[in-house]
């Protein structure tokens, strides 16, 4: 189990935004994956000074058993036509990023979509983020975590 701390996010904060930069991809809106990704699309709203930003509610664990992916909630915006970045603070299989990634190319129409996470299992991604950091095996507790999820 690896424990992040509030200064390593900040440095995994800068370092994205410093991806995304050089890539030359400028969004017109940040969508955050609720209820883990909500800290890191705050924090790159706020280092991208964006306030274009609207979030999925989506969720395929319990625990950390992985199951099949509950979308709560889509938001009713048109999107049509827009450079959306997709943001999660971590990508374990990839597939929540996945799935929602292609809602978003297929129902509602973005021009171009890039995916951003902070953490990616680096043994179970099948769907790799166009960004993120950190690379692990092991189970990541961000500091806005209480403790490791229950079984």
């Amino acid at each position: 189990m690896t424990n992040l701390s509030w200064k390593e996010v900040d440095k995994i904060t800068a370092e994205l935004i410093n991806k995304i930069k050089t890539s030359g991809f400028k969004p017109d809106y940040l969508v955050g994956i609720t209820v883990g990704g909500l800290i890191p699309l705050g924090m790159l709203a706020k280092s991208m000074d964006m306030n274009t930003v609207v979030t999925v509610s989506a969720n395929s664990y319990k625990g950390q058993k992985r199951g099949n992916l509950n979308i709560a909630y889509l938001p009713s915006i048109d999107l049509t036509g827009k450079k959306v970045l997709l943001i999660d603070e971590i990508a374990g299989s990839g597939e929540t990023l996945r799935q929602i990634s292609q809602i978003l190319l297929k129902q509602y129409k973005v021009s171009e979509l890039k995916t951003a996470v902070f953490v990616i299992s680096k043994d179970e991604c099948k769907f790799l983020p166009d960004f993120h950091i950190v690379e692990t095996t092991e189970w990541v507790v961000f500091p806005w975590e209480k403790r490791k999820p229950t079984k």
